[in-house]
């Protein structure tokens, strides 16, 4: 079984970067009306924006996920591993709670929490869901975590939308 690779998808950089470019231009619009700029510089605002904001939401959504089930880990790095690769026992991960950000919890995306066994560090591992269009429930990425889990671990405690087929 070769092990399977997640990533950030590209929908999510470029939704990003739009966003950026529309704000961009808004503000170089308003400062046009307001005389202060040229209509010329309008362009320029939005791509300026676009960059900038793209630039700095970068770390925050780049993550990498690799699930390799021969292996028994899971390897993960993201913004809160400030990007150093992390490896996870999948026997130690007692268990996978799926954080619906539809539910307005704690966090303004989905995530995945693996909870370790006593005495791991650290306690608790969150994975973020990048994929577009969240309210179809939990990713194929999270349900393939959780599937892997329960094989490497049966007695672990999986959240039961995770399980639910689709």
């Amino acid at each position: 079984m070769t092990p399977r690779s997640y990533r950030t998808g590209l929908g999510l950089v470029w939704l990003v970067a739009i966003l950026g470019g529309i704000s961009g231009a808004i503000v170089g619009g308003l400062l046009a009306y307001d005389g202060e700029q040229s209509w010329l510089a309008l362009p320029l605002w939005a791509l300026g924006c676009a960059v900038a904001i793209s630039l700095i939401a970068a770390p925050i959504m780049w993550q990498r996920v690799v699930l390799d089930e021969r292996a028994g880990q899971l390897r993960y790095h993201n913004i809160a591993t400030a990007h150093r690769w992390r490896k996870v026992p999948l026997t130690d991960v007692l268990e996978v709670r799926y954080d619906n950000f539809v539910d307005k919890r704690k966090a303004m995306v989905s995530g995945l929490y693996l909870h370790m066994r006593n005495g791991a560090r650290p306690a608790r591992h969150r994975l973020m869901d990048n994929e577009m269009g969240g309210y179809q429930g939990p990713s194929p990425m999270f349900r393939d975590i959780a599937a892997t889990v329960l094989r490497a671990q049966p007695r672990s405690l999986v959240d039961p939308s995770l399980l639910a087929a689709q």
